[in-house]
């Protein structure tokens, strides 16, 4: 096995997803930035080497060896910058490339490596997208990716170089410390953690437009929508006086829409968790792992009886996190969640690119950026919904399976959710079975429908 390096449980199976659909870009991760003007080709090319240098996930290959996928690490490409001259696009149309581009599928073969860095260039300005697959970054990787760019672009078109922290570890150590972790004591208590969990857990599974299809193919959509402000504001106060986050009470509302529109009582479903550590930080690579979490109503359940027990959940979830998820599903006769959850903290990402992400314009070497918010990611379940938040703002996207819903589907049961957030943070003593899925004025117009 000379030259190849093993994976981790999760990368084995996100190469098993990508067997059983080559053509889809489900897992692809995308981000973009407009430059005003166009950027100095030369220096923006440099600087992709130098990022495809400094992260060896990028230069990636992925071979199999005695059937067992093995990851391959190559040179640095002279040219990893794709330049695509568009002088005579317009907005719409540049939008459509900028989709294009960011959904064309990986191979993930010995020729294909899972980086795709393009310029689409106009005469006045350009769109530059970077697009990794999923098996050699997560969200924090992708940020590290951008800012590592940055400050390499602006460096190079400056006639200096840049100056990045050292990347201390390595992808290869995650991979020797999570096998260390199936072979102790600590790994079989949480194998025996999630066997707890899972004994007769059923996925929560919503009513669908059209019947699920015998094979999976990896399309999907999104509908995003900024809770009102006031209601953001409110959600903080009101999640401090219960004594659980932010994100324990979207969650815990998220799990009383579910049982609202399902009926199901006591239900699963994931919550994609962080398994980086803190040696990890300059390190782009897979650190992702799903929990499971496990819920139960009752007709009386409170938003605050719903808050309190999903801090709960994800606490003692996180608590087994470093368990590979891959083999926690192994052992079941079925799919243990179809519907996840997530919240990501632009905060994270540095007070600079927390400005791009919220709207703001940057200014780098000369030129205005603007940070571009692509959908990518969709179609994994049947939908995963995302909590995004900032200092001004909180955004909810449903990511959903195109094969089963209907976008007006997706966008009532957002329109019900952003309800219950409302009424949660009014009165979070309020029995979940009790407060409204529609406005006043809706009730009436279906009301007026009906007689």
């Amino acid at each position: 096995m000379d030259g190849t390096r093993p994976l981790s449980v999760g990368q084995e199976s996100l190469w098993l997803l990508h067997k059983l659909a080559p053509d889809s870009a489900a897992y692809n991760l995308a981000g973009g930035a407009r430059m005003a003007p166009a950027p100095d080709v030369p220096a923006l090319a440099r600087a992709v080497r130098a990022l495809s240098a400094r992260h060896d996930g990028l230069r990636s290959v992925f071979v199999e060896v005695d059937g067992r996928p093995r990851r391959v690490v190559r040179e640095a490409e002279p040219d990893g910058l794709d330049v695509r001259d568009v002088p005579d696009a317009d907005d719409e149309r540049l939008w459509e490339m900028v989709l294009e581009v960011t959904r064309e599928p990986f191979a993930l073969t010995r020729e294909a490596r899972p980086f795709r860095a393009v310029l689409l260039r106009r005469r006045e300005d350009a769109a530059f997208l970077m697009v990794t697959h999923h098996i050699v970054t997560d969200a924090t990787s992708q940020w590290l990716l951008w800012r590592d760019l940055i400050a390499a672009y602006e460096a190079y078109a400056t006639g200096g170089e840049p100056d990045l922290p050292p990347v201390r570890a390595s992808y290869d150590d995650h991979v020797a410390r999570e096998a260390r972790l199936l072979d102790s004591p600590s790994g079989e208590r949480m194998a025996e953690h999630w066997r707890e969990v899972c004994a007769g857990a059923v996925p929560a599974e919503l009513p669908t437009d059209r019947p699920r299809p015998p094979f999976q193919s990896f399309q999907g959509a999104s509908v995003a929508r900024r809770l009102p402000d006031e209601v953001a504001e409110g959600l903080r106060a009101t999640a401090a006086r219960i004594g659980v986050s932010p994100f324990a009470f979207l969650l815990g509302t998220f799990q009383g829409l579910l049982y609202r529109h399902t009926g199901q009582p006591d239900f699963t479903v994931g919550c994609p968790a962080s398994t980086r550590r803190a040696a990890a930080r300059e390190v782009v690579g897979y650190y992702v792992n799903p929990i499971l979490l496990r819920s139960r109503f009752a007709r009386s359940t409170t938003f605050a009886d719903a808050a309190v027990a999903a801090n709960h959940q994800v606490r003692r979830g996180m608590a087994g996190a470093a368990y590979p998820y891959p083999l926690v599903a192994r052992e079941a006769a079925g799919p243990l969640f179809r519907i996840a959850v997530t919240m990501v903290a632009a905060d994270r990402f540095g007070p600079t690119l927390e400005r791009a992400v919220a709207g703001e314009v940057m200014h780098v070497a000369g030129r205005k950026l603007s940070y571009m918010e692509i959908p990518h990611m969709e179609g994994q379940c049947d939908l995963t919904v995302e909590f995004t938040q900032d200092a001004s703002a909180l955004v909810t996207v449903f990511r959903y399976d195109t094969d089963l819903f209907e976008r007006a589907t997706v966008d009532r049961l957002l329109d019900h959710f952003v309800r219950l957030v409302e009424a949660g943070v009014a009165d979070p003593l309020t029995k979940i079975t009790r407060a409204p899925l529609v406005s006043a004025a809706e009730r009436q117009r279906l009301l007026a429908m009906g007689t």
